[in-house]
């Protein structure tokens, strides 16, 4: 329930460098946009839904979507210059270039279905 009641009275709390950093892991942890809601939160012992990330797979998926981009561009150059026949390039190099991306387009969409819920 929200209550539409303004919020003008304040209290001034001292911490610590390591436990205002421990506070404010714990709150970035949280989905809560501020520190003053997830302090209300933990001092009415509220509900706070926490996340969790991954840092090293967030690294793996966002490397993979910058290849297979880099992919998409250099394939649609190698188009590109086939139609204006300045370069001749193997049929089997395309055909390679889009199965590598079908695979590191496969590759993210079970990489996120694992991350997302």
């Amino acid at each position: 329930m929200k209550t539409k009641e303004l919020r003008n009275r304040s209290i001034t709390l001292n911490f610590t460098n390591k436990e205002f950093l421990d506070l404010q892991r714990q709150k970035e942890n949280s989905t809560c946009p501020n520190m003053a809601l997830y302090i209300r939160k933990r001092l009415y012992s509220k509900k706070i839904v926490t996340t969790v990330r991954n840092r090293s797979q967030d690294d793996i998926l966002e490397e993979l979507s910058r290849n297979r981009k880099c992919l998409v561009l250099i394939r649609g150059d190698l188009e590109h210059a086939l139609r204006d026949r300045s370069v001749t390039v193997p049929m089997e190099t395309l055909e390679q270039m889009t199965r590598i991306m079908e695979e590191q387009t496969s590759l993210i969409k079970k990489l996120l279905s694992l991350w997302l819920p």
